[in-house]
This record gives C-alpha cells, sequence and structure tokens, in this order.
C-alpha cells in the first residue's frame, strides 16, 4: 500500500508533471468560482506564477541544484578514483517508443549526461569496467530496460562492448546498490566510481555505503553545455527540470531516511 501511494507521488506530485500543474491551476479556479475566496483567487495564481518564475529561471534553478549537491564534482584525476577499476553509471529513466512493430529504446536527458561522464571516466581511469544500471521503469506492454538503452549510448561514445556490463533488473536505487553489491562479491570494499546527477549523489552515495560498497563520487553535468547562458532570470524548460530532480530527489532522501535504507 505505501509503495503504491509512492508510486503515484512520483509520476504525479512533481513540479515538471503536466497533471500537477492542472491541479495546482484547478485549486485557484475553485477558488476563483467561490464568493467568499475570490480575492484570494487572485492572490493565488499571483505567487503561482512568481513562484515559477523565479525557480524555474536558470539563476535560481542551478542554484538549488549546487546547493543539494553537497558540493560534490567529477573526477579530476585518475588518482582521485583511489585505484577503482569500476565505474557505475546509474540510471535516470528511459522512453520506449513503439510503433507498427519497430522499437527504439533511448534514454532520457539526466541519463545522457550521466552515461557522458561515464565515458569521460572510461578514457580518464584507463579501460575500467563500465556497469550501466536501470531496469524496467516503463509501464507500456514492451517496455525496454533503460540499461540496455545506457549501454547502446556509451558504446557510441567509444566505450569497447567488453568492457560494458549491465544491471537491468532494479527499479529503484536502492535496488540498484543490493544487485551491484551482489554482482561485486567477490571484490568486497574495492572502491568503485559512482556516477550519477548531483542532486541524486548524496543518497546515492548513502544508500551504496549501506549496501556494503565503497564508492567514489564523480557526478554527471547537470546540462547540456551552453544550454542555460541566455536570459538567466526568464523561467525555461531546463530551469523547471531542474527544480523537478531537486524537489524529487529530497523528498526522496527523506522516504530513504525514514525507510532505514541509507547509511548515517
Amino acid at each position: 500500500m505505501i509503495q503504491a501511494v509512492v508510486d503515484v507521488l512520483k509520476e504525479f506530485a512533481r513540479p515538471a508533471s503536466l497533471t500537477f500543474f492542472v491541479a495546482v491551476v484547478g485549486v485557484g479556479v475553485a477558488l476563483s468560482f467561490i464568493r467568499r475566496t475570490q480575492r484570494l483567487a487572485r492572490w493565488y495564481f499571483a505567487a503561482v506564477v512568481a513562484t515559477y518564475w523565479i525557480v524555474t529561471s536558470p539563476a535560481c534553478a542551478e542554484r538549488l541544484v549546487q546547493w543539494r549537491g553537497h558540493g560534490y564534482g567529477p573526477l579530476a584525476a585518475a588518482a582521485d578514483a583511489r585505484g577503482a577499476t569500476v565505474v557505475v553509471v546509474l540510471g535516470a529513466g528511459n522512453e520506449t517508443i513503439q510503433a507498427r512493430g519497430l522499437t527504439i529504446n533511448r534514454i532520457s536527458w539526466a541519463g545522457a549526461l550521466r552515461v557522458l561522464e561515464g565515458a569521460r571516466l572510461y578514457r580518464l581511469l584507463d579501460r575500467p569496467t563500465i556497469i550501466v544500471s536501470g531496469g524496467v521503469t516503463g509501464r507500456d506492454e514492451g517496455a525496454r530496460p533503460e540499461a540496455e538503452a545506457m549501454r547502446d549510448a556509451i558504446l557510441q561514445l567509444g566505450v569497447p562492448a567488453d568492457r560494458v556490463v549491465i544491471e537491468a533488473e532494479s527499479k529503484t536505487t536502492r535496488q540498484e546498490a543490493i544487485l551491484i553489491a551482489r554482482m561485486l562479491a567477490d571484490r568486497p570494499r574495492q572502491p568503485i566510481v559512482l556516477v550519477t546527477s548531483p542532486t541524486h549523489m548524496p543518497r546515492s552515495l548513502a544508500v551504496f555505503r549501506a549496501a556494503g560498497l565503497d564508492p567514489v563520487p564523480s557526478v554527471a553535468a547537470y546540462k547540456s553545455d551552453h544550454s542555460v547562458e541566455r536570459l538567466r532570470w526568464v523561467p525555461s524548460d531546463v530551469g523547471l527540470m531542474l527544480v523537478d530532480t531537486v524537489l524529487y530527489d529530497g523528498a526522496a532522501e527523506l522516504y530513504y531516511r525514514a525507510r532505514g535504507w541509507m547509511e548515517h
């Protein structure tokens, strides 16, 4: 029951969700049709517009990401990996598009940035094993694991197929940690490099440590180069996406802590 509620919230209670936005507007519309709250409705809509404008502007959204990321950054030198020979790239969702018997499995925007970081680390660390992680998270029949899309993407970036391993069963960060710990059971407590987005990194590190692993963080970029350099105080799609991840990962961390799934 609890998991069902969590799944619904993950799907719909997010600022970037159309359902969430319609619900927010719907509250204002309801207020405007009630005589006693008509004046309140005007202030409500003004607050909604002002909030969305400010927090989804790149200038604000980037600061929120940096704050939520706790100062973690990408590895700058091979020595920073502490001898790790395995790089784990966590999934960030995918989309399986199907029509007339043909299928395209593509990674998300955030997933692409994580894969790019994985490919960079492959060159930096002298041919480590790259584990790409993520199972079937789509609800449609025939949906494919995101790890398969991640593998295809990282192969296009020049990482050889014999250096890529997929973990295609997990649906949550906790499951990723547990399954990867099993995959690496023959090398307990040996450092691994963990790749994920800045807002996801604090929770991921704690969950992987709780699973008995020794992760070294290497944060993926949170934006494409030059994507938010203009109109810094104007709302943007990228800004909305960044704020959505900040709130999602913050709520997820509270949930994980409440369930005792994170190392303190």
